[in-house]
Parts: C-alpha cells; sequence; structure tokens
C-alpha cells in the first residue's frame, strides 16, 4: 500500500518510493530503498510535503540481520557524485570560514558566533546523506590554514563515522558539531606552541594539552551548543588505556562522541602536513590506527572507519599490479582491497584517456586481474587527486 508522508513522518525501515509532486519547483526524486537512521537527516532536510513510502515493503530495522544492514549500508547513492560535489564543495567552504571565525572570535575575547554550526552541520549531514564520497571529496583541496581545515575535516569524518554506526537525527549532528568545535580551545594556546616546527619541549606540551579544557569551558555555559558536544570537546585526547588528558579517563568513563571524535581528530591529522609532521597516505594512517585499535582508540570506530573508507579510500592516489596509475574513484565495501580506480597515467607515468577500472568486479583467477601494488603520495608526483574524481 503507498502513503504519502511528509518528511518529519519518516521513520527508519520504511520503503520511501519516491519524493516530490512532479511540479517544476518539486521535481519527482525517485529512491526505492529502504530507510536507515543514518538517512533522517536527508529526509529531514528535504523541502517537499510529498514523499511516497509503500508500506508492503517496509521492515522493522531491529529484525535485520548484520548481512543485510551492512547490504543497506553499502548501496548506491542518492545523489551521483557531479551532482553533489559542488553542494559538499560549498558546505565545506562554509565549514571552514565558520571555523576561522570562532577561531579569530575565542583568540580575541569576543563572544563567539555559534549560531551557524548546528544549520551548517545539519546540511552537510543532508549532503552526506546523499552522496557520502561527495563530502569526503570535497576536503581534499584545503581552503586556509591547517587548524580551521582540521575542524572542517574532522566534522565530516565524524559524521561519515556515525552514519556507519547507524546515529539517529539529533546524535549525529551533535557528532558533528563536537567535530567542527573539537579543537576551539586551540585559540587560547600561544601560535608560537601551535605552529612551531620540530618537537615541542615539556613546558610547550603542557601548553598545548590546555585546549581540550580550555576549549570545553568556552562552550560548557552556551545555549547553543548541546552538553554533549562540550564533553566531546573536553574528551577527545582521552585514550581508551588511560594514557590521555586532561584527566586520563579510561574506556567506558570516555563518552562514546569523543572517542568517534578521537578517532576522526588522528586520521585526519595523519593525512596533512603540517608544521611539525609530514602527511601519510590515507592507507597508511588507518594502517596505523589499526594497529592502535584497544589501545587507546575505540576499536568498533576504528573498524568503522576502515569500512566506510576503504583501506583505500577515495582520493588514494595508487599504483597498479600492471604499472598504471589511478586515483581510487569509489570503495567497494564487500572487497575492500579492490576499489573503483580511475586509470590517469600509463606505467611510464604518461598521461592517458582516463577510465575507470572496478577491481572488484575482475575474475580473481584470471591472468590479466589488476590489484593495487602501492599506495603514492600525491605531493610528490605534484598531482592534485580531486580534478581526476569527476
Amino acid at each position: 500500500m503507498l502513503k504519502r508522508l511528509q518528511p518529519a513522518e519518516i521513520k527508519p525501515g520504511m520503503f520511501v518510493v519516491s519524493y516530490g509532486s512532479g511540479a517544476f519547483e518539486d521535481p519527482v526524486v525517485k529512491i526505492g530503498r529502504l530507510v536507515l537512521s543514518s538517512d533522517l537527516s536527508h529526509y529531514l532536510s528535504i523541502r517537499s510535503n510529498e514523499i511516497l513510502v509503500d508500506t508492503d515493503r517496509s521492515v522493522s530495522v531491529a529484525e535485520l540481520s548484520p548481512e543485510e544492514r551492512r547490504e543497506l549500508l553499502s548501496r548506491s547513492p542518492l545523489a551521483a557524485l557531479r551532482e553533489e560535489l559542488p553542494v559538499a564543495s560549498r558546505l565545506h567552504a562554509q565549514a571552514v570560514s565558520l571555523a576561522r571565525g570562532f577561531m579569530d572570535d575565542a583568540r580575541a575575547g569576543r563572544p563567539l558566533r555559534l549560531a551557524g554550526v548546528r544549520p551548517l552541520v545539519e546540511d552537510m549531514a543532508g549532503s552526506m546523506a546523499r552522496n557520502e564520497t561527495a563530502s569526503v571529496t570535497a576536503r581534499l583541496r584545503r581552503l586556509d590554514d591547517y587548524t580551521v581545515s582540521h575542524c572542517a575535516d574532522v566534522a565530516v569524518f565524524c559524521l561519515l563515522l556515525g552514519r556507519v554506526l547507524e546515529f539517529s537525527g539529533e546524535e549525529l549532528i551533535v557528532l558533528g558539531m563536537a567535530g567542527l568545535l573539537h579543537d576551539i580551545g586551540k585559540a587560547r594556546v600561544s601560535e608560537a606552541v601551535l605552529n612551531k616546527p620540530g618537537r615541542l619541549d615539556e613546558e610547550e606540551m603542557d601548553q598545548a594539552r590546555t585546549h581540550a579544557l580550555e576549549g570545553y569551558l568556552l562552550l560548557k555555559d552556551r545555549p547553543e551548543v548541546p552538553p554533549e558536544v562540550a564533553r566531546a570537546v573536553l574528551e577527545h585526547h582521552e585514550r581508551t588505556d588511560g594514557r590521555g588528558y586532561p584527566f586520563r579517563l579510561t574506556g567506558p568513563d570516555i563518552s562514546l562522541p569523543a572517542q568517534i571524535v578521537s578517532v576522526a581528530d588522528v586520521y585526519d591529522a595523519l593525512i596533512s602536513e603540517t608544521p611539525y609532521r609530514r602527511a601519510v597516505t590515507p592507507s597508511e594512517a588507518l594502517g596505523r590506527l589499526y594497529q592502535w585499535r584497544g589501545k587507546g582508540f575505540c576499536a568498533e570506530c576504528v573498524d568503522m572507519l576502515v569500512r566506510a573508507l576503504g583501506v583505500y579510500p577515495v582520493g588514494s592516489f595508487v599504483r597498479l599490479t600492471n604499472g598504471e596509475y589511478g586515483v581510487v574513484a569509489e570503495g567497494n565495501p564487500g572487497r575492500p582491497l579492490l576499489p573503483k580506480v580511475r586509470i590517469v597515467f600509463d606505467a611510464r607515468m604518461r598521461p592517458r584517456r582516463s577510465r575507470v577500472l572496478d577491481l572488484g568486479a575482475q575474475d580473481p583467477g584470471a591472468p590479466e586481474a589488476v590489484g593495487v601494488l602501492e599506495c603514492l603520495d600525491p605531493t610528490r608526483y605534484k598531482i592534485d587527486v580531486a580534478r581526476f574524481l569527476l
């Protein structure tokens, strides 16, 4: 039986056939699949009040097997990458600008302008629900200095992890806000310390470590900031083995949002070039985090990040076993070692007409089957991977 519902009436397990009235300003968009809790922010953002649901094909999400749930998470996106990337790029630029604004406010002792944080995160969550790859791709081009770009990037990875963990709408927004605001306390740390090349001495390290508590103090009484966000900011450098700061909390005492932010924070730091550390490749960063899972970092959170990004995340520059070079264009949840790769250079690094090769669609026993030989640092080859993804 078909029913027409409004966005606020959509629940996990419903089978959405389409939405839109068919008018010029409200075209019909065909969906044809079940809704997970991680999709709710998208449906709440829809301007149409004409969402068509098939009640006969709707299910109880709680009754789905783990395999069925994984299959739902690996389904095709709501919007094509080409359509969603401009939207995701605009939102990422807004996040960078917003982070720069509240960091400047905090540094100058002015009242913080935080009213735009929640609505922006809601829009970012909606964009990610339409196409996760677009959100991850949008952050590949740095728009500003590391500190503010890092805030925007961590928000993206937090939302990605929240979706894989099937967070509900409000939980997802809290997570995204925590990611965007997690380093606001660095505005109270000397820029000489933040930008110092090389290792910090003990006194400088102590000063740098104050940023978690300083961030909490800036946010804890703000009405626009949920208490869970302020707590995640306070605890995002705690580690499950008790070796973190500021309070050396252990696993169960650290909030789940804080544990997720910590994984997103470290992953983005590892893949980013900073004044004090060279970037590593995305696959190497995931490998390091995997070694640390359960030894300071939430094991499930690390596992979910690997599942969400794949062993070779979108944007990875790789050399294939046939000698050709390419950029990972899309992950393969069922076969994470065999992503879809856009081939852009031949074995002698000469540009060639690009084509997408789905490594997971090959016959594994075929002698001509191709795999990833190694993941490379694109900056060493002066390559802007983002331009190859469309």
